[in-house]
């Protein structure tokens, strides 16, 4: 849905927000979307074929009187990227960003003040800026910068919003990534489109190792590598170093 007299001058922005079993952390996520005083939002949900009370909550807000879910289903899928590619096929808006349960805008005009960098850079091919994580014990860090890595993404893909040509030019996310899908596909574009940095803290992820790659860097290290091979990736090198590194403090950690 659009809301009424939203000012021309400003894309239409679609949010994609996944999920499955996330009946404790949909509900911020979402609040966080409605809240945005960004007034030309288009909101999609796409839950996995939850078995808790997930989609009976998504149910709820979609059907709030105002509510700013524009579309959403409740089915089984293979995964993240399939989930994510349900997302970009379904979309209209000019921007589409990613937007996972258990992840907010850290205020209520962050994505406002995000986008107005097209006031400089109005065509841009993927804005990016800054994301807040989370860990245990109440630890942050802050990522996100001018910078295009060879070896990581240049800020969380929470934090980055793409141009729907992307989708066109380059293609959706690849089904054989289940964790470094985002990366992949990062490779695909990297040197290809113009990248604008928006100097705002857009997002808070937290870090939890049941939703999300932190849990087993390792694995996800292993799609990464697989990654650099399939790009001819000189970051291989960071890569392997990141990814004996982890497997070793695993291996230490069993034998405690």
């Amino acid at each position: 849905m659009l809301l009424e007299h939203a000012p021309t001058s400003l894309p239409l922005v679609t949010i994609v927000t996944i999920c499955y079993n996330a009946e404790r952390s949909i509900c911020p996520t979402i609040e966080s979307v409605i809240a945005q005083d960004y007034p030309n939002l288009e909101y999609i949900v796409i839950d996995g074929g939850s078995t808790d009370s997930t989609p009976a909550l998504i149910r709820e807000y979609a059907e709030a009187r105002g509510s700013r879910i524009t579309w959403w289903v409740s089915e089984q899928d293979s995964g993240v990227s399939e989930a994510f590619n349900k997302g970009i096929a379904r979309h209209s808006g000019k921007y589409i960003g990613f937007l996972n349960a258990g992840d907010f805008f850290v205020s209520e005009d962050a994505l406002s003040r995000f986008f107005t960098v097209l006031q400089t850079s109005p065509d841009a091919d993927i804005i990016y800026g800054k994301a807040r994580l989370t860990f245990e014990h109440a630890a942050t860090k802050l990522v996100g910068s001018p910078s295009l890595p060879s070896h990581k993404l240049p800020t969380a893909h929470q934090a980055i919003y793409y141009h729907r040509r992307i989708w066109e030019r380059f293609g959706t996310f690849s089904m054989n990534y289940r964790y470094a899908m985002d990366y992949e596909h990062y490779h695909r574009v990297r040197h290809r489109a113009t990248w604008v940095f928006s100097d705002v803290v857009l997002v808070e992820r937290p870090l939890t190792s049941a939703r999300n790659s932190f849990g087993n860097p390792a694995r996800t290290y292993r799609e990464y590598l697989r990654a650099d091979v399939h790009h001819k990736n000189p970051g291989i090198v960071f890569n392997c170093v990141k990814f004996l590194r982890d497997t070793v403090q695993r291996r230490i950690q069993r034998v405690l």
